[in-house]
């Protein structure tokens, strides 16, 4: 209890982890809603809507390790950063295409985002906390990973249910923006030694 104290107290953990659940957020309105739109608004077929899915899914696991990495030498905040403005503008530009190849070239650009972010934001949190903390920091973070990741359908089809795609993921593209800001303004970068 007196870990989860601890960490819950620490502003710079919640809003680091804030990050990923927003995030999150995101990828889950994505994956419920890209093949919908890809079937009935761009007419494409089942199986090129499973296929924009999956652009978006492999390139998040290729790109992730590549991103961790790099936070490792230059710093996680900067990384944070670019990320989440990375999925928001390839998540507000999705509802503008309906080509294949675009919409598929969208998702990829989004999983890019999502590495960066997701490499780099349990690396902070870990950064942020003490060692005898580590599973309650990382318990903190995997809960708000995971409520960020349910909302996002809920919050996408309550927004569709009243609203076009456009501006739907415009809303959510804007979550992710004003969250960007947010954590720029409130987390300190911790200080990393840089290995040449």
């Amino acid at each position: 209890m007196k870990g989860i104290r601890e960490v819950t107290s620490d502003y710079r953990i919640i809003i680091t982890s804030n990050m990923e659940g927003i995030q999150n957020l995101s990828v889950g309105a994505l994956e419920a809603f890209l093949p919908i739109y890809a079937v009935t608004v761009a007419k494409l077929d089942p199986f090129r809507a499973g296929i924009l899915w999956g652009a978006q899914v492999v390139t998040t696991i290729l790109a992730k390790p590549v991103m961790g990495k790099i936070s490792d030498r230059y710093g996680r905040k900067p990384i944070i950063f670019s990320g989440m403005w990375i999925c928001a503008v390839s998540l507000a530009c999705i509802p503008l295409m309906q080509d294949f190849y675009f919409l598929i070239l969208l998702a990829a650009i989004f999983g890019v985002g999502e590495a960066f972010v997701t490499s780099s934001s349990a690396a902070m949190v870990a950064d942020f906390c003490k060692e005898q903390n580590y599973g309650a920091a990382m318990g903190t973070f995997g809960s708000i990973f995971d409520i960020g990741h349910a909302a996002g359908p809920i919050l996408a089809g309550l927004l569709l249910s009243r609203l076009s795609y456009q501006y739907s993921f415009i809303i959510i593209a804007l979550l992710l923006i004003v969250s960007s800001f947010i954590f720029a303004l409130k987390v300190p970068e911790k200080q990393r030694e840089v290995k040449l």
